[in-house]
């Protein structure tokens, strides 16, 4: 095989329920230069078995002695990989056939771009489907992954040129939130944007590692918060961070106590950024306020009288 424009990358661990729609919805993109790494983590269900029924040339497995977990081996993924795009993909979504046809355009025609995302549908196989929008705009990105999350990692494709000039790979330390980690690193030195069409269906089911390793996942993105607080040299208490935390973490911060924190914070952060300018100013302060305000929305849609905080604020 000549080399490909495109390395898609997918670890498989106890697969075996959504596998082969996965696979599938990858081998009928159509755009079809590319290869197909699968990493077999060990897995004690049918997995191995269904990948190794594929025959198609394009799939490259390879079959792991030991459980290395999915940092490792996407780790490993980028090492090896040798198409100029990196493709995600995760065995329990779907992509749409034309995902690669339609990012590979967009670069094409933003030449300024390495990291590309794209809005994706959220669906549970049993009737239950909604559009998840992302922010396009790279300032606008850079500021969702410091006050919430964005960049959803099965959807996103890079130019591995550019992530090699820089050095940019997973993390080890990250074995949940390896996606988190290596964007907030990587925007600080290359573009990223979200493509505004919908181009992957995003899984939900109680086995997803966001279910399974909840608290590893909210104390390593805790992490990243922190470091990002940092760069910014916010000076904090641990009920501001507390509160920032579950603010950009999942939305919801609990008691006036919490949201006095919060906003105390949030403006120590739109202070430190005058002088940082870490972030665009006008956006930052955009998102800052939707952040606080969809906290207070919470509350009111709880029916508690701590919505009318915003008001006050």
């Amino acid at each position: 095989m000549d080399q490909p424009r495109i390395t898609v990358l997918m670890g498989a661990y106890n697969a075996e329920g959504f596998l082969r729609e996965a696979i599938d919805s990858v081998l009928a993109q159509t755009v079809g230069d590319f290869e197909f790494l699968i990493f077999e983590d060990c897995s004690t269900d049918s997995t191995r078995q269904i990948l190794q029924s594929y025959d198609d040339p394009r799939i490259k497995l390879y079959l792991n002695a030991t459980n290395q977990g999915l940092t490792k081996n996407l780790i490993c993924g980028m090492d090896l990989a040798q198409g100029a795009y990196v493709a995600r993909m995760d065995a329990d979504d779907v992509c749409m056939p034309n995902r690669f046809e339609r990012q590979l355009e967009y670069f094409a025609s933003h030449p300024e771009v390495s990291v590309l995302g794209s809005a994706v549908t959220f669906f549970d196989g049993k009737g239950y489907e909604f559009v998840g929008y992302q922010p396009e705009a790279h300032d606008e990105i850079k500021c969702r992954l410091f006050t919430g999350f964005t960049m959803l990692h099965p959807s996103v494709m890079m130019r591995k040129a550019d992530m090699d000039q820089h050095g940019l790979n997973y993390e080890a330390d990250f074995v949940c939130s390896q996606d988190h980690d290596l964007w907030t690193r990587s925007i600080r030195k290359l573009r990223f944007a979200n493509h505004p069409e919908t181009l992957l269906k995003m899984r939900e089911h109680p086995s997803k590692i966001g279910n399974t390793r909840k608290s590893t996942q909210e104390e390593l993105s805790g992490r990243i918060r922190r470091r990002q607080l940092d760069e910014l040299e916010v000076e904090y208490s641990d009920e501001e961070f507390e509160a920032f935390d579950r603010l950009a973490g999942y939305g919801l911060v609990t008691g006036r106590t919490g949201l006095m924190a919060c906003e105390s914070i949030l403006f120590k952060v739109l202070e430190s950024n005058r002088s940082c300018k870490v972030f665009d100013q006008k956006i930052l302060e955009r998102a800052v306020a939707d952040a606080f305000y969809g906290v207070c929305r919470s509350h009111l849609i709880r029916k508690s009288t701590l919505g009318a905080y915003w008001r006050k604020s």
